[in-house]
């Protein structure tokens, strides 16, 4: 990365272009990593794409739901 990159991220925060594939933290949870900045950012698996922490919550909480309906309906 070149230094007037690494000064404009380090200024103004990191647009986060380069990012791992997702992977599952402790929880379960999706997320991917900034290869450039280092943070990690909540990830829809749904969506394909990176979101909020609230919308991630949103979306397992659809999943888990998805799950139980599909139990009762003996799937």
């Amino acid at each position: 990365m070149s230094w007037l990159r690494w000064l404009l991220a380090y200024l103004f925060d990191c647009v986060h272009p380069h990012t791992t594939w997702p992977h599952r933290d402790r929880v379960g949870l999706p997320y991917v990593c900034c290869l450039d900045c280092g943070k990690e950012l909540p990830y829809s698996l749904q969506r394909m794409t990176i979101v909020t922490a609230e919308e991630r919550l949103a979306d397992r909480n659809l999943e888990t739901w998805h799950g139980t309906y599909h139990a009762y309906q003996g799937r």
